[in-house]
This record gives C-alpha cells, sequence and structure tokens, in this order.
C-alpha cells in the first residue's frame, strides 16, 4: 500500500507482529452492516463482495476487492456502525488487526489535519480540491462552494476518476466520516486532507 510509506518503520513492524491470519470459506460474512467496527482487514488470497442492503432489504453489490485489497478502516475511524457487507466470494486467507492496534499504529500517521485556514489557503491557491464525503441531501444543504460532493459510502468506486497528481480536502460535519475518507484516499496514493472539525466549526456555521 502506498499509504504505508507514511507510516513509521516501527509500526509497520509491529502491526505485521500484532495481525492475525484467518482462514475463511467461500460465503463466510466478514462484516456485517449495522454492526461495531471490531478489526481492520487485509485480503491475503482470494476474493470478497461488498453489498449494501435497500431499503427494501436486497443487497446492492458495491464493488469486488482481492489480493493487497483492505476493508474494514471506516467504522474503526469514525466510530460509527458497520456501513456495508463483506462476503468471501472465494475461499481464500485474510489477515486482521484490532480496532486498538490499528488506531495506535496506523489511523494517526496516515491522518493529517488542516485548519479552516490553512484548508482555504491551499483551495484559494489553486493547490486542493474540496471533498463533500456527506450524503448528497446534506451537501446540498450546507456543502461548501466549490466543493465535489463524493458520499462516503461510494468513495471506494469513484476514487479512481479522481486525479492523483491532485491534492483534495476532504470534509463532513464533524471531521469522522472525512478521516476515513482521507484514510481511504491515502490508501490509493492520493495526497488527501481533512478539514479539523469539520464544517461545524467553519466560521459563520
Amino acid at each position: 500500500s502506498k499509504a504505508f510509506l507514511q507510516v513509521p518503520p516501527a509500526n509497520i513492524q509491529t502491526m505485521f507482529m500484532r495481525m492475525q491470519e484467518l482462514p475463511v470459506k467461500a460465503g463466510t460474512e466478514i462484516i456485517k452492516q449495522g454492526d461495531d467496527g471490531d478489526y481492520y482487514y487485509i485480503i491475503k488470497q482470494g476474493k470478497c463482495k461488498v453489498t449494501r442492503n435497500s431499503r427494501t432489504g436486497a443487497a446492492l453489490t458495491l464493488a469486488t476487492i482481492t489480493v493487497g485489497d483492505a476493508f474494514g478502516e471506516e467504522a474503526l475511524l469514525s466510530d460509527a456502525k458497520r456501513n456495508a457487507n463483506v462476503i468471501m466470494e472465494t475461499s481464500g486467507s485474510l489477515m486482521r488487526l484490532s480496532k486498538d492496534d490499528f488506531n495506535a499504529l496506523l489511523k494517526e500517521p496516515m491522518l493529517s489535519w488542516l485548519t479552516e485556514e490553512e484548508a482555504e489557503a491551499m483551495v484559494n491557491d489553486g493547490a486542493a480540491t474540496w471533498i463533500d464525503v456527506r450524503l448528497e441531501s446534506e451537501h446540498k444543504d450546507s456543502g461548501i462552494k466549490g466543493s465535489i460532493n463524493i458520499p462516503l459510502i461510494t468513495l471506494r468506486i469513484k476514487a479512481a476518476s479522481l486525479d492523483p497528481k491532485k491534492k483534495y480536502i476532504v470534509y463532513c460535519d464533524s471531521g469522522r466520516r472525512s478521516s476515513a475518507a482521507a484514510f481511504l484516499l491515502s490508501e490509493r496514493g492520493i495526497d488527501a486532507y481533512c478539514l479539523k472539525g469539520g464544517i461545524v466549526e467553519r466560521t459563520g456555521n
């Protein structure tokens, strides 16, 4: 992962020592929508399907992930419930890291926070673009002018449409969803920053 270049080597070494290998069979549900976050996973062997339950109860497929891909970070970073299901499409093997170890070893080194003044200076200079990772309805109601809206739940799919040569400042209402978004983008080699405190703490909001 390109993002691990930001993590101190000692943290990486400790992470590998603390990871547990988990053999899994096809059809096993690794993460269930609505559950609390407990582990961060990296696929060592096999392929997984990411789905989300619709209001009618039908499962909508969001993505297919495979060897080297990671998942499970959103709930750990945002302290929210799991927002999707992850099911093994094939038998394989996963490496998992506990929430406490994830937060201590990976979360802080991989997140870069900006104050409102620092963020606005970068955007005004043309050095960065705002990304609102809230829902479309929230963005329409109180989005920052000039920002693009990519809800956190769709970010894995839409991250490929972003320019890896550009810098992005992600925001939400409190900073929780944006920290998960910045982590996801950093994993994909995209230079991403978080707005400290979210837009709730912006002047005039």
